[in-house]
């Protein structure tokens, strides 16, 4: 997967990194950018916590191991380990979704309207903290020294060009994105045809966003560990000395850092986001003028509005504002669906899906009952380059607690 297509979806391991190194870098010029505050998953997207990031200023510098592509995939239901291919990386490398061959056909518009008329009978709930629990893979390698050396000058530049413009919100997601390619390229200098093996990190994450401003944000992870897609590169990493590829962190972090949406939604926050519009013209419009001033040039707004649906499906939008997102969505061409399908929890759901430009394609599963959204990955030439399971999510009024079903 390109970088590009990585940038725009803005995956919650790299937004994990950003956060430990944003807590290390606490400056008021740059806290001042991050003025909001951001609500659960996405993430990766919730796909996880996406904020805005310097992207090159990560944890990830001192520990040495780090995510090659910058996707988050899910791995098995927590307790199980993700199955390995024999001989290469299928569809679903850790358990991934897939259609049965004899599923029944769905239109996709029909059922998207059938979910929003679902989504508008759900009650509206609150409480103290949105709680999300998902099972995510992301991928590791660990690189040579030589490639760290080039990072932390890219860091250098991309830290001064900061300080020196005084860049704020839409300035930073420019300047993140001049440095992503930079870091691109200094990729390819060292691994030209990628990384000698694949691996990755399999883990569970509970997060807990505060309603209220200021108050306590926590994430909590567990059952963490390292999988190789198949023998080979299994031999391979062993060959290549077994590098450590399981950095070291904490089981949980808490923190009042403020957060928005995602990058590519600043000006929604954990406040803010139970206002959104209830209608589709008004929704769509809020949507349509966000993206309208995003930088990245190459930017489509049906893979914009797809990541944001990801966003809001698992954030504390009220039933009105689902169902006028589900009603956009059913508005877009290309959105095709391969009929009923099973996550990688086993739960039974509609696969929905969209491709890019370049050939990725972006799915969602949604339960037909509920119309909640169970699990979304990026799939590209047959294999999973970003998966994330959506477990459980809901108001809790109790940090650290879980939602009463």
């Amino acid at each position: 997967m390109t970088d590009r297509m990585f940038a725009r979806l803005r995956p919650g391991k790299l937004d994990e990194l950003a956060e430990e190194s944003y807590r290390r870098r606490r400056r008021e010029d740059l806290a001042r950018t991050f003025s909001s505050t951001r609500n659960p998953t996405p993430t990766w997207r919730a796909f996880m916590a996406r904020r805005p990031m310097f992207l090159l200023a990560t944890g990830a510098v001192a520990a040495g191991a780090v995510v090659v592509s910058t996707g988050v995939l899910s791995g098995s239901p927590a307790g199980r380990t993700p199955p390995v291919a024999a001989e290469s990386t299928p569809r679903g490398t850790t358990g991934g979704t897939g259609a049965s061959p004899a599923a029944t056909r769905i239109d996709a518009r029909s059922f998207l309207l059938a979910a929003a008329d679902t989504a508008l009978r759900e009650p509206a709930t609150s409480g103290h903290y949105w709680y999300v629990r998902q099972r995510t893979t992301h991928p590791t390698f660990r690189w040579p020294e030589k490639f760290w050396t080039g990072v932390r000058e890219l860091q250098r530049q991309e830290q001064a060009e900061v300080d020196r413009t005084g860049a704020k919100d839409d300035e930073l997601v420019a300047i993140n994105e001049k440095y992503n390619k930079k870091l691109a390229l200094l990729r390819e200098s060292i691994y030209p045809d990628g990384p000698p093996y694949k691996a990755y990190v399999v883990q569970s994450e509970e997060r807990w966003r505060p309603k209220r401003a200021g108050g306590t944000h926590r994430v909590k992870s567990e059952d963490r560990e390292v999988v190789f897609p198949t023998p080979q590169d299994e031999a391979t990493w062993k060959k290549e000395g077994a590098p450590k590829l399981l950095e070291d962190k904490p089981k949980s972090v808490d923190d009042d850092l403020p957060r928005p949406l995602s990058i590519s939604n600043m000006d929604i926050t954990m406040q803010n986001v139970g206002a959104l519009p209830g209608s589709k013209k008004a929704l769509a419009g809020r949507l349509r003028a966000r993206f309208a001033k995003l930088p990245d040039p190459h930017k489509e707004f049906d893979l914009y509005l797809w990541q944001t649906a990801v966003d809001l499906m698992t954030a504390p939008t009220t039933p009105g504002t689902r169902a006028a997102l589900f009603q956009v969505l059913a508005d877009q061409p290309g959105i095709t669906s391969s009929g009923e399908t099973e996550d990688t929890a086993g739960r039974e759901g509609v696969s929905l899906a969209v491709k890019s430009g370049d050939g990725a394609e972006f799915q969602l599963v949604i339960n037909e009952d509920t119309a909640e959204l169970l699990e979304y990955a990026v799939v590209e030439k047959g294999e999973d380059t970003a998966r994330v399971t959506f477990e459980e999510f809901g108001w809790t009024d109790k940090l650290g607690r879980r939602p009463h079903r």
